[in-house]
């Protein structure tokens, strides 16, 4: 029996400081949306990167000062330093220092040149080994469109994935890069959020519901969320035993 309910996604986090999100569609809003409900609750939230994101004010640089420099309330985001207009990596010594300023730490660990959908490298995600929960975030609106559009790093998973670039994204492809061979390669499990994002964008709605149960079936989670993070809405979906 599947169990459909409505949640706030921010018990999920209550109690954890750092907190990984890797993939693609939506993981830049996923962290905005997190920090801003952190934020609300007066407690200090900070938005980085082991990668690279856009830089959006207030934002501090760690080139140009401590990080004891970075402890206003709300939300801040931090980077090394500042090129083409993104916020540089920061590496994981910084990234614990961090951890005396502020309350939560939302790393992006991951990018996808804002495709919905994504097929890692071998180098790909870079996860802190001290992140306590990892979103692994795939956008819903890379269904029905071909995947060479749609899918960051297509040629890879042509070659790996044995699907051609100019097919569509069905189901089945959606839910092959949602595998532990693909987008939960190295990510611990026990500390996974799958996040399916942009239910709004979608025409066919009992689509999401079937990848939920399939990357449940072929990985062994035990809960997937379905989410519209512009639209504040999330839901989990779980097999129920017993």
């Amino acid at each position: 029996m599947w169990h459909i309910q409505k949640i706030d996604p921010l018990r999920h986090i209550a109690d954890k400081k750092y907190i990984a999100l890797v993939g693609a569609g939506g993981k830049t809003s996923l962290m905005e949306y997190l920090a801003a409900r952190v934020a609300s609750q007066h407690r200090k939230a900070a938005i980085t990167t082991t990668t690279k994101i856009y830089a959006r004010e207030p934002y501090r640089l760690l080139s140009k000062g401590s990080l004891n420099t970075a402890t206003q309330g709300g939300v801040v985001r931090i980077g090394k330093t500042l090129e083409n207009e993104k916020l540089t990596a920061l590496d994981f010594e910084d990234l614990l220092e961090l951890g005396g300023s502020f309350d939560t730490i939302l790393i992006e660990a991951d990018g996808a040149k804002g495709r919905p959908l994504k097929y890692p490298a071998s180098h790909e995600p870079v996860i802190p080994p001290f992140s306590e929960l990892v979103f692994v975030v795939a956008g819903l609106d890379g269904f029905f469109g071909p995947v060479r559009e749609k899918v960051f790093r297509w040629e890879l998973f042509e070659k790996e994935g044995g699907r051609t670039g100019d097919g569509i994204v069905s189901p089945d492809i959606f839910a092959m890069l949602l595998t532990n061979e693909s987008m939960l390669k190295n990510v611990q499990k026990a500390h996974c959020l799958f996040v399916l994002n942009k239910y709004d964008a979608l025409i066919k709605r009992e689509s999401p519901i079937e990848v939920a149960k399939a990357i449940m079936r072929n990985t062994g989670l035990q809960m997937v969320i379905i989410a519209s993070v512009a639209c504040d809405l999330f839901y989990e979906v779980r097999q129920l035993t017993g």
